[in-house]
């Protein structure tokens, strides 16, 4: 009984054929890539000069601020 069955799928799947439609390749859409913002450069600081607060009459200064 068994092979009388496995005959009869034999027989009924050897008619069934995967039919598979004729596609086209399509390649995949590229990656859309989204330029980065541009980079902020903050301009240089302005030049720091120190201003002594007391000199001597020799040039020795002491004492001070930088502006």
């Amino acid at each position: 009984m068994r092979l009388l069955m496995l005959g009869l799928a034999a027989g009924a799947l050897s008619g069934c054929v995967a039919y598979t439609e004729p596609v086209a390749y399509v390649p995949p859409p590229p990656p859309v890539y989204v330029a980065p913002p541009p980079f902020y450069v903050a301009p240089p600081p302005p030049p720091r000069v120190w201003v002594p607060r007391r000199c001597d009459r020799w040039g020795r200064c002491w004492g001070g601020y930088w502006r």
